[in-house]
């Protein structure tokens, strides 16, 4: 399926929106790192975080949003609010291409996975690893589910890491095994997030880490 929009950032103007580098916990070496979203709201709600924490290290960083919106006559009206919005996030984030195809948020479930990898495949380059939102646990989104299933056959395919978003969830201060503590940017975060309008009724949105946790957290696959 043909992309709806796809922005390229200028290095420049991407490093000159996120600010001078801040100094983080290491982060594996990536050259090239494809975000999977969901929905816009995933980037910078959930991801923004990591993203940015990758972008700093120099990673160049490529978001792409399977959906737009969930109802086809407002989504139609909305989809370059969302464009706009997530440039702007972007930008500030430090991710160096957004891009947002044509899938109806709420819908992805009818789509195989092999389907949306494919399409995953067809607007990004080269890449040697890839970051999602960790959909494994019961409840999750369907949307988060078949996001999560099309970037781990994108990762697979290109044999490159799978980097998975998670909750804390334990009370220890020990990481639990396979768990990656990523030191994050939450006034540079807020800030992308706020290039949002409001999530509506009909955007399934993961709530943010707390205000008061510097850290994000990663499974590796």
């Amino acid at each position: 399926m043909r992309p709806e929009v796809v922005v390229d950032i200028e290095p420049d103007a991407a490093q000159t929106a996120a600010g001078p580098a801040r100094q983080r916990s290491p982060l594996p070496k990536t050259r090239r790192l494809l975000v999977v979203c969901a929905h816009p709201f995933d980037a910078t709600v959930t991801l923004g975080g990591v993203i940015a924490a990758f972008a700093d290290t120099g990673t160049a960083v490529q978001v792409v949003c399977l959906t737009h919106e969930q109802c086809a006559v407002a989504g139609e009206g909305r989809r370059p609010v969302r464009a706009a919005e997530l440039l702007r996030a972007a930008g500030l984030l430090g991710a160096r291409e957004a891009t947002l195809l044509e899938h109806r948020a709420a819908q992805l479930q009818w789509n195989p996975p092999e389907v949306l990898a494919a399409e995953l495949r067809s607007v990004s380059g080269p890449v040697d690893g890839v970051l999602t939102i960790d959909a494994s646990a019961p409840g999750s989104h369907p949307d988060l589910v078949r996001a999560m299933r099309a970037a781990r056959r994108v990762a697979a395919r290109l044999r490159c890491p799978l980097y998975g978003w998670v909750p804390r969830t334990w009370g220890t201060d020990e990481l639990p095994h396979g768990v990656l503590a990523v030191d994050c940017d939450r006034a540079r975060q807020r800030a992308a997030i706020a290039c949002h309008d409001a999530p509506g009724p009909d955007d399934p949105c993961t709530a943010p880490a707390g205000a008061d946790e510097p850290h994000d957290y990663l499974t590796v696959f």
